[in-house]
């Protein structure tokens, strides 16, 4: 009766050890599909000025107001601004791309894209004039 009873008491921790593993992976949270990054599709980006921005920065505002569109496809990445300009970017570290998309005389525009957070954000650089100016965005 001993032994019936002990093999009975190992049963009934070992089921209830089972239960509690499985109850809690089943409530373990998941991703949403809609967060999760579907491999070529584009992301949608609208920058908004950093406050600190001196008044010759302000000057890119308007361009760089309207929207932006970031891709990756298979190995690649693009980057396409709002006027239209498409530049390929550059994976510097996994899901984080850059590229110098906009130069005009000695002014460049620099965009990193990091694709890996979430949520997936957008900077733009332009660090040898006017003190240096950022714009910067999330996707909704």
């Amino acid at each position: 009766m001993r032994n019936l009873t002990g093999t009975f008491v190992a049963l009934a921790i070992a089921s209830a050890l089972i239960a509690g593993c499985s109850t809690q992976q089943a409530s373990t949270p998941r991703a949403s599909a809609a967060s999760e990054a579907v491999p070529g599709a584009p992301i949608e980006f609208r920058v908004v000025p950093d406050e600190s921005n001196s008044t010759g920065c302000k000057r890119f505002d308007a361009q760089l107001f309207r929207g932006h569109t970031f891709r990756v496809t298979g190995n690649t990445a693009s980057f396409t601004s709002a006027s239209g300009l498409t530049s390929n970017m550059t994976q510097t570290s996994p899901g984080v791309y850059t590229t110098d998309y906009y130069t005009f005389g000695s002014v460049t525009l620099r965009a990193v894209v990091n694709a890996a957070s979430s949520p997936k954000s957008l900077a733009v650089t332009e660090s040898k004039y006017w003190g240096g100016c950022r714009w910067s965005a999330v996707a909704p």
